[in-house]
């Protein structure tokens, strides 16, 4: 039994486990950004720090030193710290020596084949043949935006190309050895594990939920899919043609409304105008795709946002986008991650706890609230009445409401089939651990993501987005990870209801800022999802308010849309200097493009100044 004060040893607790992590994801940021001339040895040096931070948090000692630590503690303060390392070491300690060890040898695995997955030559072929290197940010934009349908269709088979690749470079073993150690430590395979690790919750405990949104859209997202072969003809309705054909005209129309030069500056404005400031948490964000650079949008901290008795300590959080400049929908793409990467940092930047095992975005950390976060803010880009205040073109003037009601009748129509798309990726990698070793064959992999793209998507040939192209599934972070998206979906739609029902509207509405801050914010980890919820909407998490938005008609949506309108002339407009209380620098790589010392409007011009001239050199022949 330790012998030392409880304050003491959570201070020295405290202290190793903010170096630890702070290393660990400089690293990752360092590898993920290919940052680093030699790739692999980027990759290497975040498996050590993997591997350092992982004895750290899976050591059964420091979980019997917590629960010692807690039935000592002297006061509410120390009560408070010694609980949230009691909850952090429960989330991640493996008590046997076997099982630390598997986990050791499933990072480097996962390392591996993340090295492997970033060195592939992803791209497709040309109508001359060439061969053209695409991310799969790109080629996902191609599938929605390129006019040519053999174009759409070389894109598509790039995508389907990746599956095959992560298969043939680990990836069927990494399955077999995740559930190996989810059935050595008690649950019954890795997902369920992971789920009980992570959200407190068993998999079939999330998956009652993901089953009620399933059966809740699917006459919805079969009626979309029989209306467009009835309008398109059968031999059309192709996962490279669907996109294209129910939103790609109206994705090029909308595209003047969505600058990609004004991203900044627009965000800015309206988060300032919601009230979302970031506790003098400094900001890196690096915002446009590039060889090497991670195919995927997301928010890391390698400083964690925490209360000490000398003072608090502000965050420094890292975000990253893959928009490519020049190209159709890469302004609303930037503008989607910087609400939704933003609003991760705004959750993690205003944490306000004693130790820093509250602040960090990892077990027991919820992954469907700090989903929660990024998908409400990034909702908002979606509704006309924001639409008709940001959504500005280059002179200045506002979205149409004619286009607001022709994006409704293009996207309305598949609401509820794109949310059974996240569900296809829940469902599909769910499949995948409850395959028996065995049978755990390529053949019998790849068979059963295809039978339940069908049965989600009602498309003979699968998915779009073909499921083991979402590179969630291979990363230890977010394997297992992915129906944290379709709960904090719900979640939102919750919370829009709320905000609409007691205040009338979400655009300009400087209540929300403070109140997220307060209520959900501010706590940490130290609250579980469910009662977050609670917390704010005042009921339990439901599909009901979710499936009611998916499942509406074009019409009905349109009509929702003309009374926010109509709302919005009562909403008074903010005009306020953009203060959000951080330190922020834009950056491509290693170059620093713009860096915030006070002045927003001249950071966020800046940042136009740089969009223009990579826009005119994607242009120069």
């Amino acid at each position: 039994m330790t012998t030392a004060s409880p304050t003491r040893r959570l201070d020295e607790l405290d202290a190793a486990y903010a170096a630890l992590h702070t290393r660990k994801e400089d690293a990752f940021w360092s590898a993920k950004m290919g940052l680093l001339d030699d790739s692999q040895a980027a990759h290497s040096e975040l498996e050590t720090r993997e591997i350092e931070l992982q004895r750290f948090l899976q050591d059964p000692a420091r979980l019997t030193e917590a629960r010692e630590l807690e039935a000592r503690a002297a006061s509410d303060t120390e009560r408070v710290r010694a609980a949230g390392w009691v909850a952090t070491f429960q989330a991640h300690v493996i008590d046997s020596p076997r099982a630390r060890e598997l986990a050791e040898q499933i990072t480097a695995a996962e390392s591996r084949l993340e090295h492997a997955r970033g060195e592939m030559e992803l791209g497709y072929r040309d109508s001359g043949g060439g061969f053209v290197r695409a991310s799969s940010v790109k080629l996902s934009s191609l599938l929605r935006s390129a006019p040519d349908e053999a174009l759409r269709r070389a894109a598509w088979n790039a995508l389907r190309s990746i599956e095959p690749y992560v298969i043939d470079h680990g990836f069927l073993e990494l399955v077999r050895m995740r559930n190996r150690l989810g059935r050595l430590l008690g649950a019954e395979d890795y997902y369920d594990w992971k789920t009980r690790r992570v959200e407190n919750l068993s998999k079939r405990q999330v998956f009652a939920w993901l089953d009620e949104l399933e059966e809740r859209t699917r006459a919805a997202g079969q009626r979309a899919v029989n209306d467009a072969r009835a309008t398109h003809g059968a031999q059309r309705l192709t996962p490279w043609n669907l996109h294209y054909l129910v939103a790609g005209d109206v994705t090029r129309e909308l595209d003047p409304y969505f600058p990609f030069r004004s991203a900044l500056a627009v965000w800015g404005r309206s988060f300032a105008a919601l009230g979302v400031k970031y506790a003098g948490a400094e900001l890196v964000l690096d915002l446009v795709d590039r060889k090497g650079k991670y195919e995927n949008g997301f928010m890391h901290g390698p400083v964690v946002a925490w209360r000490t008795p000398r003072g608090r300590v502000p965050a420094r959080i890292h975000f990253t986008a893959n928009a490519i400049p020049g190209m159709v929908g890469s302004g609303q793409r930037a503008m989607q991650t910087l609400f939704h990467e933003g609003g991760h940092a705004a959750h993690f930047a205003n944490i306000d706890m004693p130790s820093p095992c509250f602040g960090q975005e990892f077990a027991p950390t919820s992954v469907a609230f700090c989903e929660t976060q990024s998908m409400f803010l990034d909702s908002l880009l979606d509704d006309a009445d924001w639409q008709q205040r940001y959504a500005l073109d280059e002179q200045g003037r506002p979205m149409p409401f004619e286009l607001v009601e022709r994006a409704l009748d293009a996207h309305q129509p598949f609401a509820a089939w794109n949310a059974r798309a996240m569900l296809a990726v829940c469902y599909g990698e769910k499949a995948l651990y409850e395959i028996p070793d065995d049978e755990l064959t390529p053949q019998r992999a790849l068979e059963t993501l295809r039978d339940v793209e069908r049965r989600l998507l009602f498309l003979d040939e699968g998915s779009p987005r073909p499921i083991l192209a979402v590179p969630h599934l291979l990363s230890g972070d977010s394997s297992a990870y992915y129906h944290g998206y379709v709960l904090a979906e719900m979640a939102v739609h919750q919370t829009r209801e709320f905000f609409r029902t007691r205040d009338g509207h979400l655009v300009d509405n400087p209540r929300i800022g403070p109140e997220l801050a307060r209520a959900w914010w501010a706590p940490g980890n130290s609250v579980s999802f469910g009662e977050f919820v609670r917390r704010l909407t005042g009921a339990e998490l439901s599909a009901r308010a979710m499936a009611h938005s998916v499942n509406l008609s074009a019409q009905e949506a349109k009509q929702e849309a003309r009374a926010a309108l109509a709302r919005l002339e009562s909403v008074p407009r903010w005009n306020g200097p953009v203060e959000l209380d951080a330190r922020i620098k834009v950056i491509h790589g290693r170059e620093t493009v713009a860096q915030l010392d006070g002045d927003f409007a001249a950071f966020a011009h800046a940042f136009e100044r740089w969009i223009d001239e990579l826009t005119a050199a994607e242009r120069t022949p």
